[in-house]
């Protein structure tokens, strides 16, 4: 198999379990219990693209406002305001009662910047602007299939719970390169955050749980251990 190039994560332990990152312009979903770190973990993927890689970023917010997003980026020092005066990252919040126009807004973002990664948060939103579930799954899919076509690694955010697994409308199936779990669940008298991946396409990945940590820079993933050797 031809190796792919890769859009490196820059998060501590996540290159690892991807074997080198995620493929160059995979749309990957990223699913996750309420407090398991998807909001950081996409947040950082953007920062660490432009500082790390000069890879300059968008993020579309559908909930929280930009001075919203940029307060949480500090709790972990980083700068984001500075990037987005630099025009090396965008934070937008679209509401969702227009479709087009947030596909339009997605499109214009990404080439003012000449963007290389984008995460749209938190993509559950997606379910509450629409009457009919048939009308959901197109809109969703097409919006699948046009994050496909604009040179970008892109990355939705997904909200799962312990009691069910709710799929953005087969955008994971059938649309979605990779998709990455994320675990924040109770074992005996302590929460345990972890990640897993359950697929990627272009590349191999750990067929294991991981222990995740969020720490003061940020999201770290233990790649070394598996999560029940972890914790006992």
């Amino acid at each position: 198999m031809v190796e792919s190039i890769r859009t490196k994560t820059g998060v501590p332990g996540l290159d690892d379990i991807l074997f080198g990152g995620i493929p160059q312009n995979n749309l990957v979903v990223v699913s996750g219990d309420p407090g398991s770190g998807k909001t950081g973990l996409v947040l950082e993927f953007l920062y660490n693209g432009v500082v790390k890689y000069n890879e300059p970023g968008v993020y579309i917010s559908l909930e929280e406002s930009a001075e919203e997003i940029i307060s949480f980026a500090e709790l972990f020092g980083w700068d984001v305001k500075t990037l987005i005066n630099k025009k090396l990252l965008s934070i937008i919040t679209v509401e969702l009662y227009d479709f087009d126009k947030l596909k339009n807004t997605i499109e214009d973002e990404v080439s003012r910047l000449k963007a290389k990664r984008l995460v749209i948060d938190p993509g559950v939103v997606f379910r509450l602007y629409f009457d009919r579930e048939l009308d959901a799954r197109k809109r969703i899919l097409s919006l699948g299939r046009m994050l496909k076509r604009i040179d970008c690694t892109a990355i939705i955010t997904n909200e799962i719970s312990l009691e069910s697994s709710s799929s953005l409308f087969g955008l994971e199936e059938y649309v979605a390169d990779g998709v990455i779990l994320l675990y924040h669940t109770k074992l005996e008298d302590r929460f345990i955050r972890s990640v897993g991946i359950l697929k990627m396409r272009g590349t191999k990945i750990s067929e294991k749980l991981h222990p995740v940590r969020i720490t003061d820079t940020g999201i770290k993933i233990l790649a070394k251990q598996e999560l029940f050797e972890e914790v006992k």
